[in-house]
């Protein structure tokens, strides 16, 4: 019981340094496109702003809709690989949190195996040590 807990725990903590790796290389991607998706939503918006307040301009339109306006506007690539990284950062982090519960759950079950071991095979001289 011990060794096949201890290889899960193992295994997990491995898949979890993984995860953690691709985690860093998805944030690094993602932050040169997130600065410019951010940068062309706030022309966007400075530019509806500014036809709005020109006489006989449009209305400015509520947030919801102008950033719908912006990301129908922005470059497909761009933007569909933007969304391609928050979802792999979200799916790291969700699996991230799974592995951690998983590494605590085999660690305890490790924690209480030894000890029922050390407990079964009573005192032991502190020589033998």
């Amino acid at each position: 019981m011990i060794v096949e807990a201890s290889q899960r725990l193992i295994a997990a903590a491995d898949e979890l340094d993984g995860v953690s790796k691709a985690l860093v290389d998805t944030e690094r991607q993602l932050e040169p496109i997130a600065v410019e998706v951010d940068d062309f939503i706030e022309s966007f918006v400075a530019d509806l702003w500014d036809a709005s307040i020109k006489e006989d301009g449009p209305k400015f339109p509520p947030e919801a809709v102008r950033t719908a306006l912006a990301h129908r506007a922005i470059d497909r690539t761009l933007y569909a690989r933007y969304r391609q990284l928050i979802r792999a950062r979200i799916r790291a982090k969700q699996r991230l949190s799974d592995l951690r519960e998983i590494v605590a759950a085999q660690r305890s079950i490790v924690s209480a195996a030894k000890t029922e071991v050390e407990a079964s095979e009573g005192p032991q001289p502190s020589w033998s040590r």
